[in-house]
């Protein structure tokens, strides 16, 4: 409740008999207190939620064993999945967490960063057992990522699309981008000086 009036008003602008009102107290009970120190409690507690969705997203990520395909797939699916719920949280990090140091840290670190570094890790071991071709990882996984994200948050920031394509014609198009880009589209997989493909994986090297 606290984190969609924040995304509707802005924090500055949201006070706590706001927050109670809409969560059927009486505005100036006082009840919000006996469960949250602080306005800012509250938003910091948004914030981690979205954190550990994040956290556990990435754990997920590591624990299957697919073709690199099918990963890749499963990234590109399961990222606008979790940013699709997640319209109000992308709202007000992208307008109110500068007065918040600390839980902007986290923010970056724990959802940006650590997203791009585990997409990256996640390309660069498979590129490594010969699964996919050499390429540069943490680029890739920049734009892996960074296109998926700003996909959504123009959809959370603006109300609307930045261009009228659904999820799946969008997933298509990026999908086909990195699998392309990987060498990945049917034509086999062009592998590292002194790599050899995963005997559970029978691939053709070019």
């Amino acid at each position: 409740m606290a984190m969609r009036l924040f995304a509707e008003r802005g924090y500055d602008r949201t006070s706590v008999p706001d927050i109670q009102e809409a969560a059927g107290l009486s505005r100036g009970s006082g009840a919000l207190y006996k469960h949250f120190p602080s306005k800012e409690a509250l938003f910091r507690i948004g914030v981690e939620r979205f954190i550990q969705e994040a956290q556990l997203a990435r754990a997920k990520l590591f624990e299957m064993d697919m073709e690199p395909r099918h990963t890749i797939e499963w990234i590109g699916r399961n990222t606008l999945n979790v940013l699709a719920g997640k319209s109000e949280e992308l709202r007000i990090l992208w307008r109110d967490v500068d007065q918040f140091p600390k839980i902007k840290a986290a923010a970056r670190r724990e959802i940006m960063q650590g997203t791009y570094a585990a997409v990256a890790k996640c390309l660069d071991e498979s590129a490594r057992a010969g699964r996919i071709a050499a390429h540069d990882s943490q680029a890739v996984a920049a734009v892996m990522v960074g296109s998926l994200a700003m996909f959504r948050v123009f959809e959370a920031v603006w109300g609307e699309r930045a261009i009228k394509i659904d999820d799946d014609r969008f997933l298509r198009a990026w999908t086909d981008m990195v699998l392309c880009g990987l060498k990945l589209n049917g034509q086999g997989v062009e592998l590292q000086d002194g790599a050899r493909p995963s005997s559970s994986k029978k691939r053709k090297t070019q």
